[in-house]
């Protein structure tokens, strides 16, 4: 039969072990709305509605990529339902890949990847989940 491979709880995978890839080095990262919901303990439905209605007060992202907004650690560390508003600074818009796809005349996503890993093309300078930003 087989065997069931454990491992020691100090050898255990977890997020704060996640190390990023050097070449990332600088590059700032957000959570999305699904994260935000999580890490809060809101159903990402609620919090969805809450931010598009006037019930309760969810701050605006950070930053947008595209369409896609994202918090900082820090914001949704300090967000609660029940608290009042607090100041925001103003969101900042970053380009996505579709519009960096339409930048460079539609190159594949290998080679787009391969000339940003070269330097061709500018690296990302912002992550919302798994969505790469660009400066506009």
């Amino acid at each position: 039969m087989g065997r069931t491979l454990r491992l020691p709880a100090s050898r255990m995978p977890t997020a704060a072990a996640y190390r990023p890839d050097s070449r990332d080095a600088g590059i700032r990262r957000y959570f999305g709305l699904t994260q935000f919901a999580l890490m809060t303990g809101v159903p990402v439905t609620k919090l969805s509605a809450w931010r598009h209605g006037t019930s309760v007060w969810v701050p605006t992202p950070d930053i947008d990529i595209g369409d896609h907004g994202g918090w900082s650690l820090a914001c949704i560390q300090a967000w609660d339902p029940d608290r009042k508003p607090f100041g925001r600074p103003q969101t900042r818009y970053f380009a996505d890949t579709a519009t960096i796809r339409a930048r460079y005349h539609g190159m594949p996503t290998s080679t787009r990847w391969a000339c940003i890993g070269d330097g061709t093309i500018p690296r990302p300078v912002v992550w919302v989940d798994n969505r790469p930003g660009w400066l506009s």
